[in-house]
């Protein structure tokens, strides 16, 4: 039987060893984000679902606007009140999307004929955009449906890729 002591070591051991194995998978184990967008133009929403792993919904609501700014509804009694003038503070903060890698990209539009040559634009710079940042072909989607009246309906989802080792190396840099 081994003394009490070296029991008590041992266990240590094993504590540590669990805690380093933990903190090299939390740093460089790649996180997936998946986030499902509505843009719905009559409405004059836009309803957002973002996604861990596309299992563990971490944040939805939708957004609106409102004289001097726009409001990110986040429950039915909360909303988080953004002014247009502290977009540029907000920018600065957000030099973090750098770090992420665009896995995949699908985006429906549902339009008039009124919008159709700019919604078509817009979609094209998205792909070329997908692209420059690396993007497979076979991971981008875009469909567009052709209706009748004054309809502008965009519905996207796309998933990106991080790990926190990337992201805290480009925070102490900034």
């Amino acid at each position: 039987m081994q003394p009490a002591h070296i029991k008590r070591m041992v266990r240590l051991f094993f504590i540590l060893l669990t805690i380093s194995l933990s903190i090299v998978l939390l740093l460089f184990f790649p996180i997936y984000v998946k986030t499902d967008g509505h843009y719905d133009m009559n409405g004059r929403k836009l309803a957002f679902s973002i996604s861990l792993y596309k299992f563990f919904r971490v944040f939805g609501g939708y957004i609106a606007t409102y004289p001097g700014g726009f409001a990110v509804h986040v429950s039915p009694k909360k909303a988080i009140l953004i002014a247009y003038g502290d977009l540029e503070s907000e920018r600065k903060r957000l030099s973090v999307l750098k770090s992420l890698k665009l896995q995949r990209f699908h985006i429906t539009v549902e339009t008039g004929p009124e919008y159709l040559l700019t919604t078509s634009a817009c979609q094209m710079l998205l792909r070329i955009v997908f692209f420059i940042l690396d993007g497979e072909r076979e991971k981008i989607e875009n469909n567009v449906w052709l209706t009748n009246g004054d309809v502008l309906r965009i519905s996207s989802n796309f998933t990106v890729r991080f790990n926190l080792f990337v992201i805290l190396r480009n925070l102490t840099k900034n």
